[in-house]
């Protein structure tokens, strides 16, 4: 089975809350490996990730690696990347592209309420979390060569209206495959809130709060 951008994203939320250790690849922590760790990689390894020792931990890179099975550090997903794009242009990005600056990496996650969000192993003070990209200075986000991102290759036709509920929007039409599709993207420019539900793994689409 091929490793998707949603399957990346549903993935990485289910890891959220795991600890983060440099170095550590999604990997029971023993006090053997604490110490390898600490030997190899100095001040970049925590003296208080030793409180960590007996939990599964991990690090920005590693997170990655552990759903696509392809071991990279945070440089490398970069080098290999199938696209490199300015984090200004991330409103055009599908969920599960790579959100990088140099020394760090994370998971596009997609909005909510149009805010952008990440996902990553953002060291030892937090460990895996979701939040909103400004968070971080993310300076890049990257296409993963190890993963299919599905919706690749959409393009946009026109706009077109649609009603709900008796009021019309103005969004995207799609056109891919002699279908026509509307941008999901649309509705949070037009005030709808777009999650995701990992459970039944379909965007879920809530209406703008009426005045």
């Amino acid at each position: 089975m091929s490793k998707t951008n949603i399957g990346l994203v549903d993935y990485c939320r289910s890891k959220i809350g795991t600890p983060y250790v440099y170095g550590a690849k999604m990997e029971l922590l023993t006090l053997e490996k604490y110490n390898y760790l600490k030997k190899l990689y100095g001040s970049m390894v925590w003296d208080s990730d030793i409180n960590k020792v007996g939990k599964v931990c991990c690090d920005c890179s590693g997170l990655i690696s552990a759903y696509t099975g392809k071991i990279r550090n945070s440089t490398g997903y970069k080098n290999a990347a199938k696209a490199v794009n300015p984090i200004s242009t991330i409103a055009i990005a599908p969920p599960g592209v790579l959100v990088w600056f140099q020394g760090h990496i994370g998971i596009y996650s997609g909005t909510k309420n149009s805010v952008p969000y990440y996902i990553a192993e953002d060291g030892s003070a937090y460990g895996c979390r979701e939040v909103p990209l400004s968070y971080n200075k993310w300076t890049h986000w990257l296409e993963c060569t190890d993963i299919e991102y599905i919706g690749e290759d959409l393009d946009v036709v026109d706009t077109t209206k649609i009603k709900i509920d008796g009021k019309t929007y103005t969004v995207n039409r799609i056109f891919k495959e002699n279908r026509n599709y509307v941008e999901l993207q649309s509705f949070t420019q037009a005030g709808f809130k777009i999650d995701y539900d990992s459970t039944a793994k379909i965007p879920v689409i809530t209406s703008p709060v009426k005045s």
